[in-house]
């Protein structure tokens, strides 16, 4: 089994990062392309046989305007760590046409069910971040107006450290005997300009939603499908307290019936 991560870009004139783990947790590549062709020739490597794909990017996009449900839910239980989701809607042009993440399954050809032994999924690592380390707020390593270059540094070294501290989790993320890493963390450590650190925070980001999978597929019950089939789904790691509001939530309005 593979467990590949993909930090998609929503459209073509961005970098799109890429990670696959095997099925012991290590990390046999990490890298950052660009055009479709390459990031399909990149994929075809690592889908052949069994697979888990977790694309950090809309999958199913149907709504005509505003968020879709399943962003409002993230919103609604990570909103106050700051985990909050960009709107995803068929009046942008990225998703007129379907999402660029549901062409490239479609050329994959893979399930969107998670029974399926080569399945795909969309999720979101900020959330993921939040529960997984206990964060009381998001890793602000995302560029933005008022974060300096210093600043993104700081806290993309913070997620670093955050990652290679899964060595010892469950499931493990093994990263040591890794030269793709090595040469992430080289990248890091002689970043000088937030230009540098672009290619590298979107190859961190792949790696964590490759993690994610892996988690998902270990600890089916300690993650939840916000969303649902027909309008999008985001798949995010859950405390247990998480979990049952979420499952209370979602059959309330049956039981009120």
């Amino acid at each position: 089994m593979r467990y590949v991560g993909v930090d998609l870009a929503w459209g073509q004139r961005g970098v799109t990062g890429l990670a696959v783990l095997d099925s012991s947790g290590a990390l046999l590549d990490v890298t950052v392309l660009q055009s479709d062709s390459d990031i399909l020739t990149w994929l075809r490597r690592w889908t052949a046989g069994p697979c888990f794909v977790a694309f950090d990017a809309p999958i199913v996009v149907r709504n005509p305007s505003g968020h879709r449900p399943c962003e409002r839910l993230i919103s609604q239980y990570f909103g106050r760590f700051g985990a909050s989701c960009h709107a995803a809607n068929t009046a942008n042009p990225s998703f007129t046409d379907g999402s660029r993440a549901f062409h490239f399954i479609q050329e994959l050809e893979l399930d969107l069910d998670p029974a399926s032994d080569r399945h795909a999924a969309e999720v979101y690592p900020h959330p993921a971040l939040v529960t997984l380390f206990e964060l009381p707020r998001i890793l602000q390593y995302k560029a933005k107006p008022g974060r300096d270059f210093a600043h993104l540094h700081g806290e993309m070294l913070r997620l670093t450290q955050y990652v290679e501290s899964l060595a010892d989790a469950s499931p493990p993320l093994l990263l040591d005997h890794s030269p793709a890493w090595q040469l992430l963390r080289d990248q890091l450590a002689t970043a000088t300009r937030k230009a540098d650190l672009k290619r590298v925070e979107d190859a961190l980001d792949s790696i964590v939603c490759a993690y994610i999978a892996t988690y998902a597929t270990t600890h089916p019950s300690r993650v939840r499908y916000f969303g649902s089939p027909d309008a999008g789904q985001i798949l995010v790691p859950v405390t247990p307290d998480q979990a049952t509001r979420y499952d209370l939530e979602a059959v309330a309005p049956a039981t009120s019936c």
